[in-house]
């Protein structure tokens, strides 16, 4: 009986082992985003590039003047400083890898769409240089943001949380007025800093909050 009793127990621990997995999935309890350094890079990215494009509005808008010099440093420093983030993260998380399907999935997401920028930059650059015109670059970060939207529409229903479909449409909806708008320059900065500090900066920090309430000791 005893011998017979081994094989249940072990097939009860199983199946409670299942069911434990599919709820956390299913809810999407904590674990299921970026994690600390991963969320942290997102809100920071949103930072950046959300003063880069805050000083692009100003000049726009006639507020302030930059020098040449202090142009190209704001159009290549918010990316360099990224990618030593970037690398940074890629280390940390090389030695904490996400934990849980729900986890792996909202990373794999956002890892998609950084791949399909990269080769978005390649056909928008390649049709400027090509036509000599700036309006088709300009065309890029509404697709980009458009993704962004695709991307917390997945971690939307992956976690049923309402802030993350606020996200989701937000990005949509501001994707589309880039698209719109690129003939007001203006406008389309404005839009552009307002997006990236609401619904990537605020989200991203506020992620990493969150991680760092329910990370182990």
């Amino acid at each position: 009986m005893l011998k017979g009793a081994l094989p249940m127990n072990d097939e009860i621990k199983s199946v409670q082992d299942d069911l434990a997995f599919l709820r956390t999935v299913a809810e999407g309890r904590p674990g299921g985003g970026m994690g600390v350094a991963g969320s942290a890079l997102y809100g920071s990215a949103g930072v950046l590039y959300g003063i880069q494009c805050l000083s692009y509005y100003l000049q726009e808008a006639g507020i302030v003047r930059l020098s040449p010099t202090a142009n190209i440093i704001m159009a290549w420093a918010p990316t360099l400083i990224f990618l030593v983030l970037m690398t940074i993260v890629i280390i940390i998380d090389r030695k904490r890898p996400a934990v849980g399907v729900t986890s792996r999935a909202v990373n794999s997401a956002f890892a998609g769409a950084g791949i399909a920028n990269l080769a978005l930059v390649l056909v928008f650059a390649s049709a400027a240089e090509r036509h000599h015109d700036f309006h088709y670059w300009l065309f890029h970060p509404a697709v980009v943001f458009v993704l962004q939207g695709a991307v917390w529409y997945v971690i939307f229903m992956l976690r049923q949380r309402l802030w993350t479909a606020l996200v989701a449409s937000g990005w949509l909806v501001s994707g589309v007025a880039l698209g719109m708008l690129i003939e007001r320059a203006d406008l389309y900065l404005l839009i552009a800093t307002a997006s990236l500090f609401l619904l990537m900066a605020v989200p991203g920090f506020g992620m990493m909050r969150q991680a760092l309430r329910v990370r182990p000791a």
